[in-house]
């Protein structure tokens, strides 16, 4: 009985892959219609991105929405030019009274925080630094291992040089992503960051020697996730740790499978070795929806997994100013014993 059920969830999930990628798709002929909304030109050789980012924008689960200057009504634009042959990528980050000076970031179990042992973070800390995630859509799928006696989510493939005795695997699709040197605004809450990388090799800006991780988001045991409805499923986040810089991935890869953004507040030292990121973001936002995700809605995670319709909804922290958590992504469903 726990092997069928595996195989359904694996099949599942591996199809959700394929959706996943579809939904994100880029499309290289949009064209510029003005200095404010998100346009794209050119092809995966040479071109350029610009669109606004807004809080709230692609919020991965358990991410914590921190507040921003200004009751919240900064702005933040994100451009990015491309050029295979010059091998260059700049990016460019302009924000009006945006972010905070070396913020600190105060949070509560079980409010706005939850320990997780696949996402290293810690509760509180103060001189934040920001830096911007660039993630692509289109990661591999991911072997996970689960107890075959309680179903508890052992770890990855990454985690084990051999996969766990009596162990079930589960395969799980991916997003990859990489980040900038880190950033602080100016004395108003100004932000005027330009970063330029190789177009061949996406390598960390913050740590020359490593590139990409993976993140995704399976269930802490077997019995809390339904295949055919991840909406009604128990998810949490699991995040790899950086893989060498000799393995970076080239920019088109990033192009080719759809891109999300986020400008993280990262602690003050890292929280692991090698690094990874914390789960307080700020701005975000996707190239997933055609003519950008409007400011107050967000990116449905849900939807874009299961490829269905609407892909965003409004989100839950647009009419206030406040530290905003989604909390755990949970109906509290047991489905094995519903079976």
């Amino acid at each position: 009985m726990l092997r069928s059920t595996s195989r359904r969830t694996s099949s599942s999930i591996a199809l959700l892959a394929a959706l996943l990628v579809a939904t994100t798709a880029t499309s290289a002929d949009a064209k510029k219609k003005d200095s404010d909304g998100p346009w794209l030109k050119g092809d995966i050789e040479k071109g350029q991105l610009s669109m606004p980012l807004h809080r709230g924008g692609a919020v991965p689960f358990e991410l914590m929405v921190a507040a921003t200057p200004d009751n919240c009504g900064g702005s933040m634009h994100l451009d990015i030019k491309w050029d295979e042959d010059d091998n260059e990528v700049k990016v460019k980050l302009k924000g009006k009274n945006a972010l905070e000076a070396f913020p600190s970031v105060d949070r509560t179990v079980g409010v706005n925080f939850e320990p997780n042992q696949f996402w290293p973070d810690i509760e509180d800390y103060d001189n934040g630094r920001y830096q911007l995630w660039l993630f692509s859509a289109g990661g591999p799928l991911l072997t996970f291992y689960y107890s075959g006696e309680t179903l508890d989510l052992l770890g990855s493939e990454l985690d084990f040089d051999l996969p766990p005795a009596g162990s079930i695997p589960v395969a799980f699709p991916t997003l990859y992503g990489f980040a900038t040197p880190f950033f602080q605004p100016d004395g108003n809450n100004d932000v005027d960051f330009e970063w330029t990388f190789d177009y061949d090799k996406s390598i960390r800006g913050d740590r020359a020697d490593l590139a990409h991780m993976y993140v995704t988001f399976p269930p802490p045991n077997l019995c809390l996730v339904n295949p055919f409805r991840l909406d009604l499923s128990t998810l949490r986040p699991y995040i790899s740790p950086p893989v060498p810089a000799a393995e970076a991935r080239p920019w088109s890869d990033y192009l080719r499978s759809g891109l999300l953004f986020d400008i993280t507040i990262e602690t003050p030292e890292y929280v692991t070795e090698p690094p990874r990121t914390v789960a307080v973001g700020t701005y975000s936002g996707s190239t997933a929806i055609g003519g950008g995700i409007p400011k107050g809605w967000t990116m449905d995670i849900d939807a874009a997994f299961m490829s269905i319709a609407p892909p965003i909804r409004e989100w839950g922290g647009a009419n206030e100013c406040s530290d905003y958590w989604g909390g755990v992504h949970t109906k509290g469903i047991n489905f094995c014993q519903a079976q």
